[in-house]
């Protein structure tokens, strides 16, 4: 199980060395367009996280004493913050593969 948890979260260089592979080795620059909507994704997903932090520091506070709650509130946390992060490089990889005129 552990090893197919290790498999299941990968960095961004890994993901972004995979699609390298994927396209035979050759990278593609990027319009000046898509490396906009690249940045926008980056900043709605960074909006997104610190909303979540602010979110979490009033939960926790709701959760007292109760380290159980406590730790369900975190883990909770853990995947909204995840999914955020999976949304944006799905969203990114969406504009990589997209070519210059149809954003």
């Amino acid at each position: 199980m552990a090893e197919a948890k290790k498999n299941s979260l990968k960095s961004s260089f890994d993901l972004a060395m995979e699609r390298l592979a994927a396209r035979g080795g050759q990278s593609r620059a990027l319009t000046g367009q898509q490396k906009q909507a690249i940045a926008e994704a980056e900043n709605k997903a960074k909006a997104g996280i610190a909303e979540l932090e602010i979110m979490l520091a009033s939960r926790l506070a709701g959760a007292g004493e109760d380290p159980e709650k406590a730790a369900q509130i975190k883990n909770n946390h853990q995947r909204e913050v995840e999914k955020i992060r999976s949304r944006a490089e799905e969203e990114k990889e969406r504009i990589r593969q997209d070519s210059a005129g149809e954003l």
